[in-house]
């Protein structure tokens, strides 16, 4: 059953963020960023749902087979997993606090105080988080030994 979330997790997030960050990209290219507010918070609701509906109809069909997490290897890769995941998180991180640090030394300006600067950074700060979240569900699935 973990397995089966965790490769539900997988497609999902890649369809449904790939899908929204191509619309991005698109309207970055286009100079169109209006209405990306609600292209974010459809986005996030489709993967909700998706995810919850999938997993709950999968978790019905085999209710039978289902069994408890297993608190030795299963347990031990998420939390590898979980830890390479935030370890990744935090890298991301500190590379943009590194490119504002060095950009402001510089004199450089990244124009954040426009409406495009803001969301171009947002949307790369959305961008960490799903990085981080597919490394996660990928790597758990790379570790999860197999029954």
């Amino acid at each position: 059953m973990r397995r089966i979330h965790l490769w539900i997790s997988l497609i999902v997030s890649l369809a449904v963020w790939g899908a929204y960050f191509v619309h991005f990209v698109q309207g970055l290219r286009g100079g169109e960023l209006d209405g990306l507010v609600w292209w974010f918070l459809a986005a996030l609701t489709v993967a909700v749902a998706a995810e919850a509906g999938a997993t709950s109809l999968i978790a019905r069909l085999f209710r039978r087979r289902s069994r408890t997490l297993d608190e030795g290897p299963t347990l031990q890769a998420a939390l590898q997993a979980g830890h390479v995941a935030l370890m990744l998180l935090v890298g991301l991180m500190l590379m943009a606090a590194l490119t504002l640090a060095v950009s402001a030394s510089f004199g450089w300006s990244l124009d954040l105080a426009g409406a495009r600067g803001q969301v171009i950074a947002a949307n790369l700060l959305l961008a960490m988080v799903v990085v981080a979240e597919l490394v996660r569900a990928g790597l758990t699935l790379a570790l999860t030994p197999r029954r």
